[in-house]
């Protein structure tokens, strides 16, 4: 992809560039000679059919979030038509961060790091949804209807046959609805001396916000650390003040979703893409493989309480 074009509407020359990690888009880091200034800058280009709504959601929540507490990238430069390089970007100044999986690796900070992942996403479903635009950010009467239907696809796609399992999720019902992440995980919040920042928000809708807290929850408890994950949900209940009642059922849901999800061969595809044929084998036998047998020992014990929560 040709990246001079970018490079200059931000106001000056391409001197480096380097693409950095995305599955369902493309990012770039670029080196920008601005006068007698190298400035360093994050390129993010939206793919899909939607990708022109996943831009502006993201420029949305951009704009709105330092209202309500969040650090939030800059936005210096949008293009939601694709007139530089044919697909809708937005670019900011690169945030010098730590992506959170990796900060939760360090033995002397990674409790203290699962609660501030927690009270930045019950900062985030603070945001009132009278702030969001309808046509953007869909709303969520029908959301776990939805998600069974997404569960019910993956299953057929990938040969399970979990019918009574879609069931019980079909039937959850949100006690109350908030603006959600969608796809919020330790790699998609960066830590920083200013605070966390939230990213990879084109996914954002009104929904269930247990689902977001479940979904985490299964990224963080991966390889017996559920004293991350309890550190983080403790201290998202905290703040928000939500109901802990109904998380248990929230993660059979979110744990069986990403199993199906990780097992089918168009993501393993993707995977095998941006992290090379060389390394994969590599990745999918210390990783996906171990996280995927996490997911299903979730699935099948189907937590019933908190109190069941190993220490």
């Amino acid at each position: 992809m040709k990246l001079e074009c970018v490079a200059e509407a931000l106001g000056g020359e391409l001197v480096g560039s380097r693409e950095v990690s995305g599955l369902a888009n493309l990012g770039y880091r670029l080196d920008v000679k601005v006068g007698s200034d190298v400035k360093r800058f994050a390129v993010k280009v939206y793919c899909g059919q939607r990708a022109r709504v996943k831009a502006e959601k993201e420029l949305k929540l951009y704009r709105l979030m330092p209202q309500y507490g969040l650090k939030a990238p800059t936005v210096t430069l949008v293009d939601l038509e694709g007139e530089l390089v044919g697909r809708p970007l937005l670019a900011w100044e690169w945030i010098r961060g730590v992506p959170a999986d990796k900060v939760l690796e360090r033995r002397s900070s990674m409790i203290a790091a699962a609660r501030v992942l927690g009270a930045a996403l019950a900062k985030l479903h603070s945001i009132p949804l009278g702030e969001l635009d309808p046509g953007l950010f869909k709303y969520g009467e029908s959301f776990w209807r939805e998600e069974a239907s997404t569960i019910r696809m993956l299953a057929r796609l990938a040969g399970v046959p979990i019918a009574p399992l879609v069931r019980r999720v079909e039937e959850l019902e949100c006690e109350q609805y908030a603006l959600i992440h969608g796809d919020y995980s330790p790699g998609n919040v960066l830590m920083s001396r200013e605070g966390p920042y939230i990213i990879d928000l084109e996914d954002a809708r009104v929904g269930d916000p247990l689902y977001d807290v479940a979904y985490a929850y299964v990224f963080m408890s991966a390889g017996g650390r559920w004293e991350l994950a309890k550190a983080f949900a403790l201290e998202y209940f905290r703040i928000s003040g939500i109901s802990v009642g109904c998380l248990a059922s929230r993660l059979v849901a979110a744990a069986l979703k990403l199993y199906l999800l990780l097992g089918l061969r168009q993501f393993v595809s993707v995977f095998k893409r941006k992290i090379g044929l060389f390394f994969y084998p590599l990745f999918d036998l210390l990783f996906l493989k171990p996280f995927r047998r996490h997911l299903r020992r979730m699935v099948m014990r189907g937590f019933m309480s908190l109190e069941c929560w190993p220490e």
